[in-house]
């Protein structure tokens, strides 16, 4: 099991499996991030402390789920467009 959270810590996630691939996303707001995406299973991912701490952003077609912290701002996880 890998564990992450964003950087207060309120925010916290597992996950089950190992990690997919790592890429990097050419959407608009990955390509500002700069950061490098990993895939996982999403039946193998699960919040586990401050769900309620999470505000999505959704633009376009509002069909990615994009997740942030509410606190120190960063970004925690996504579903994609492809997968959502």
């Amino acid at each position: 099991m890998q564990t992450g959270s964003c950087h207060c810590g309120t925010v916290r996630f597992e996950v089950d499996s190992g990690i997919e691939e790592y890429r990097r996303c050419n959407c608009s707001i990955c390509r500002r991030k700069g950061a490098v995406m990993v895939t996982a299973k999403k039946e193998d991912f699960r919040i586990v402390a401050g769900e309620a701490n999470l505000s999505l952003y959704q633009w376009n077609t509002n069909t990615a789920r994009h997740y942030f912290c509410k606190t120190c701002g960063i970004y925690t996880h996504h579903w994609r467009r492809s997968a959502p």
